[in-house]
């Protein structure tokens, strides 16, 4: 039982389905946000701030598991 919930836990695809659900919802808030002007309050933008943070998270993750060194163009 104990191993099933750690398989479970520790799948390795989990940080891939959850940083393409994080762009769906970046894409879903950005698309808010230009259609409904008067959704631009502050706690939603700080919201939104740590929604591109988590993802930005679960991407070092992934890079990291994968032995990828960040390169910027």
């Amino acid at each position: 039982m104990l191993e099933t919930l750690k398989n479970f836990y520790e799948w390795s695809k989990w940080e891939g389905l959850m940083h393409n659900l994080l762009l769906l919802l970046v894409i879903y808030i950005m698309y808010l946000f230009v259609v409904n002007k008067h959704e631009r309050t502050l706690p939603n933008i700080l919201l939104f701030t740590i929604i591109i943070s988590v993802d930005t998270v679960i991407h070092q993750i992934i890079n990291i598991r994968n032995q990828k060194t960040t390169s910027y163009l």
